[in-house]
């Protein structure tokens, strides 16, 4: 897990993620730390690679 605490950060190169908003979903191809959001918010993960 990323030493930042903001939701999303936690995603690993292989994770994927969801928008619990609109049911996006993403699959990381390149982690660089940063949160991915979608609808306005952070997307969930749904699978720690």
């Amino acid at each position: 897990m990323s030493a930042d605490a903001t939701p999303g950060t936690e995603a690993t190169n292989g994770s994927r993620l969801r928008c619990a908003e609109c049911g996006s979903e993403a699959i990381v191809t390149r982690a660089g730390g940063s949160s991915l959001t979608c609808c306005g918010a952070p997307l969930e993960v749904i699978f720690a690679a």
